[in-house]
């Protein structure tokens, strides 16, 4: 694909939607103003609170009715100061991806939003994750290219225990592609900081960079041409683009499926980014790009 032309392309679009955007960036200082005075408000009231307890304990003037209120208002006021920003960026995110995000994703293959947790069945049967019990989408889109089906979600995944606070095994971005031809085969690669699976047996692709960074399982020695450097440096520029921590991949049959643990999926919706800074509409075009050059490569091969 020509990464100028489809930049292009995409910035003459918001270009055309600009008053929108422009509008929103409104709203999301207007939140994020309200939201930091309010804290700020509700961490003076706890220093005033702290200061009066500190003045009680100071000269010994202790009151068994007034103590335990002061102590329960500087708890209070606190835990208010810390989760009033983050309250209100839950609810400029729930704002953003109803809004903005299906428009900004337009643009991109037709990306709309898709329904949650759809594809759990094909996530389990990828092998790339050895077990979880719940699965939580903040977004899921789905679109085309090429007449490739394409899915792209937001996702936590959580290990099976009963234990209040669930520990997390996965959060970050999964695409889902499905292809046209078949084949025939279960190709896995793992990161080598993350679990190994030990169903199929492990190959050797003889790419050195490659084998030091990622285990190599196959479950025949067919359909696998495509392991080579070209595909190794498309891998290596979309654990870039999408600040992976992690990187697993699973081609079965006719459906590749790539999960990337990260910390945000997008350089989107997040109450400190600002809608009019160029360089995150470039972190958000590459994201696709660099998906849409790895089905070029398939296809190809």
């Amino acid at each position: 694909m020509d990464k100028k032309d489809f930049k292009a392309q995409y910035y003459n679009y918001l270009n055309n939607n600009l008053v929108i955007i422009q509008n929103f960036e409104k709203y999301r200082k207007k939140v994020l103003h309200n939201a930091i005075m309010k804290s700020f408000i509700y961490f003076i009231l706890a220093v005033i609170v702290l200061y009066l307890l500190c003045m009680m304990i100071l000269y010994a003037e202790f009151n068994p009715i007034l103590f335990p209120v002061l102590l329960f208002s500087l708890y209070a006021f606190a835990l208010k100061s810390i989760t009033g920003i983050i309250l209100a960026d839950r609810q400029y995110r729930q704002k953003f991806n109803e809004e903005i995000l299906p428009l900004i994703f337009y643009p991109v293959a037709n990306f709309k939003q898709w329904p949650k947790e759809q594809n759990t069945d094909v996530i389990i049967d990828s092998l790339i994750f050895p077990n979880f019990d719940t699965r939580e989408d903040n977004f899921c889109i789905f679109g085309y290219y090429k007449g490739l089906s394409i899915t792209l979600s937001d996702t936590k995944l959580t290990l099976p225990v009963k234990a209040f606070g669930k520990p997390e095994i996965f959060k970050g971005t999964i695409i889902q592609i499905d292809f046209k031809k078949n084949i025939e085969n279960h190709i896995l690669l793992l990161s080598k900081n993350v679990y190994r699976n030990p169903r199929y047996k492990c190959y050797k692709t003889n790419i050195s960079d490659m084998d030091d960074y990622l285990y190599t399982f196959v479950k025949e020695n067919s359909g696998i041409t495509f392991l080579n450097t070209n595909f190794w440096q498309i891998v290596k520029n979309t654990a870039r683009a999408y600040s992976a921590k992690s990187f697993g991949f699973s081609y079965k049959n006719n459906t590749m499926l790539i999960a990337m643990n990260q910390r945000k999926a997008m350089p989107f919706g997040y109450l400190f980014k600002s809608l009019l800074k160029m360089k995150n509409y470039d972190e958000f075009i590459e994201k696709f790009i660099v998906i849409y050059e790895l089905v070029d490569f398939i296809n190809e091969t």
